[in-house]
């Protein structure tokens, strides 16, 4: 969303911090048996993404109770195996980075 132009610094930086948070705290609780997973919960149509409000049905935005029950799904299907993971719940696939 941000190719060729920038912008947003704060929420990207923010959001790569978190990730990485997750993935140390996969790492210190893995061996006490805790999966820690990183969870995208998709496009959501909340407030917080109105500003995209045109594009909500071309780039298949959800209700939010839809997309908690992606999220939902995910935490009760995915174990110790996938500790650590980044998964985008709207298609169950993990996101590299």
């Amino acid at each position: 969303q941000n190719a060729g132009k920038g912008g947003d610094y704060g929420h990207h930086m923010s959001r790569a911090a978190c990730n990485m948070g997750q993935v140390l705290l996969s790492e210190e609780v893995k061996d006490m048996g805790y999966p820690v997973l990183l969870l995208h919960p998709g496009f959501n149509k909340t407030e917080m993404t109105k500003k995209y409000e045109a594009i909500w049905e071309i780039e298949g935005a959800v209700d939010p109770s839809v997309g908690a029950k992606r999220v939902l799904y995910e935490v009760i299907k995915n174990g110790m195996e996938e500790t650590g993971a980044f998964i985008n719940c709207e298609d169950g696939l993990r996101i590299p980075w």
